[in-house]
Order: C-alpha cells, then structure tokens, then sequence
C-alpha cells in the first residue's frame, strides 16, 4: 500500500468530523454489484440506508434479496437495512441479459453463504427508496448500478423526492467507447454495436432519468474499460485477505478465473460504488444525453423474453424495440447537462477496494 493511501485511510478512521454519505444501493445483484455492496458496507464514509433490487436485470427478484441479506451478514455489524424489489420487467421492450448470466447471478457464482436470518421488505423498491428519502435528515446519494426500472418509477411517482438528493451516480452507458452488448459465445451477432448492457435492458427507463432534473454522474464504459480485472489484480487481493467479506470476494474472483482470463470482466459498478464515496475518482465532462428505445414489429429474439406480459406496469401494451439501436445515448439539447466520468485512477481504485474489504 502506498504512503498517500496509507495515510488517507489512517486520517478517514480517526476524522471524526466526516459524517457518512447516506447511501440508496439500487442494484441487480450481478457479481459486480456483490463487490460494490459489500465497498459501501465496508468503508466509513459510506451509510447505507435502503438496498433495492432491479429485478429487471441480471438477478432474479427471489434469489437477489436472499443473497443481499447473506452479504448483509459478512461485515458482522451491519443494521438492519430495509431490502425490497421494483418490478421483473422493464418499462418497455422484452430485452433480457442472456440466461447464463442470469443464472450465475442467481447463485453467486457458486460460492455458498450461510442462510441469513434478516427479512426483506414486503413494499415495492419505488416505496422503499421514496420513505428513506423522507426519512433522513440529509440529502442521500442514490447508487443505480442496474436497469433504471426503479429510479424511473420512483421519479414518475415522486418526482418532488428529487430536493433530498444528493447525487444520482449511474453505471451504465456510453458515449465515445464501444458498446458491451456483443460477447463472445454470448451474443455473437447482435445487432447493436453502441449500448451498454444496464441501458440497453430498459432504454425508456434511462431516458426518462436522463430527463430529469437531478445532479447525476455517469459511469459508463469510457471509464469502467480501465479498470479492468486481471488476474495481477486477483493474485493482488489474494494476498491480502483478512475478512469474511474479501474471503468471500476471493472465492468469487476464483470461481471466475475463465471470465477473468476472457478479458472482459471490468469494475463496472464497483467503480460507480467508489465513486460516491470519492466523487474525486471522476475526471470528465458535462454533456447532454438522450437515449434511444425505437420500437419495431421485428424482435430480435435471442437477447428477449417471450413469456413477458403483453401489458405493461402502466397497462398500456408492451411494444418490442429496435435491438440495433435501443440504449444508444445521443447528444440532446433538450436534456439537462450530466457529469460522463471520463477517466479515473485505476491503481487507486483497486487499491481502495483492496484496503476497504479488509478493514
């Protein structure tokens, strides 16, 4: 570990005059995700109020709340922390990440936590992030590192919740590098060169939050494509392992030594996790983004879900949409100026994840 952090660490432990940012994690529950948790769990500068699930995403509702309490228990000293679900599907378009994604999500990778014995909540996401909003004495940074299905909803429903929030940061999109969509052996093919995955799922959703007049940070794929997970940086945190939490973590990063070594498992929403932490992470530009969701009466079957209901969460009919192009962020003049991380301190960054676990 280097001096500077060493001594940034040392001076956040004994600053007493730094209060917690309090923290809304609206997630899907992918491996990412499990890394980004258990950060904010981790690190003193973080108060985590409310998880909510996009169980649009890759993790299904069931199994996404049962593997967010079994991380809850890893820290040892974590609160209970209202856990809830947002709708199965997005607001428009049958896209689905690819099933084998789905699965691994579901089931952690393979790696088996004990049973917790926290309860999730009964309400619905939407309701959860608006009562911690109305709940907390100070303005809450809101994490959205999955399908924007909820955060969309919430604005829709109470849009005058926007005045207690602190910062909007996002994983997901990207403006000048290439889209994510196209994965070997996954979705060769694939007609869209230009999304990312998280927008790609549920386009309207990200448009109307885009829209809305909230002081946002994108952590797209222009920043997220240098930090990536080599095997340097997992033999890195192997070496230093001290908790139940980077014990875990480890476990994970071996069961996927094949998706490490493929090149394309980057610190997507771990990235965004830091960030609103350490906004100083993100060095970038302020632009104006749109995002495309044409709809099309030619699906592009292999990356939708037939069973979806024909009727969507507002009871108008669900319409399929323009695979090539849904999720595509354009420049809008329309649309209020957002922050693009551009470029971060990748060394720093695994560095601080590194040191943050094993607290």
């Amino acid at each position: 570990m280097s001096r500077w952090l060493s001594s940034l660490l040392i001076l956040s432990a004994l600053s007493g005059a730094v209060k917690a940012t309090p923290v809304i994690f609206d997630n899907d529950m992918a491996i990412d995700d499990w890394a980004a948790l258990l950060y904010l769990l981790h690190h003193p500068d973080a108060d985590v109020r409310a998880i909510t699930i996009s169980a649009s995403g890759e993790s299904r509702c069931e199994p996404a709340l049962r593997n967010t309490m079994s991380l809850l228990d890893l820290p040892g000293s974590v609160p209970e922390i209202p856990v809830a679900c947002g709708d199965d599907y997005p607001l428009e378009g049958y896209f689905v990440f690819p099933e084998a994604w789905r699965k691994d999500s579901d089931t952690l990778s393979g790696v088996q936590l004990p049973a917790s014995e926290r309860r999730a909540s009964s309400q619905h996401a939407v309701e959860v992030i608006h009562q911690t909003l109305q709940a907390s004495d100070e303005d809450v940074t809101i994490v959205a590192t999955g399908p924007l299905t909820n955060i969309a909803q919430w604005l829709e429903r109470y849009p005058d919740d926007v005045k207690r929030v602190e910062a909007l940061i996002i994983m997901g999109g990207t403006v000048d590098a290439p889209g994510n969509i196209i994965v070997p052996n996954f979705t060769d093919g694939h007609p869209n060169t230009m999304a990312e995955w998280n927008i790609y799922i549920d386009p309207l959703a990200a448009d109307r939050v885009l829209a809305a007049d909230i002081p946002t940070t994108l952590v797209g794929l222009d920043v997220t494509n240098s930090v990536r997970v080599t095997d340097a940086v997992a033999k890195d945190f192997k070496a230093v392992v001290a908790t139940d939490s980077a014990r875990f973590w480890d476990q994970v990063l071996d069961n996927n030594d094949w998706f490490i070594a493929s090149g394309e498992y980057y610190f997507w929403d771990t990235l965004a996790a830091l960030i609103a932490v350490d906004p100083g992470l993100c060095r970038g530009s302020r632009d104006r983004l749109a995002v495309q969701y044409e709809t099309t009466g030619e699906p592009w079957w292999p990356t939708s879900d037939k069973t979806m209901p024909a009727r969507r969460w507002d009871g108008a009919a669900r319409s399929h949409l323009l695979a090539k192009s849904a999720g595509v962020l354009v420049e809008s003049t329309e649309y209020p100026a957002i922050t693009v991380c551009r470029k971060t301190q990748p060394n720093t960054v695994f560095s601080l994840f590194r040191s943050t676990l094993n607290r």
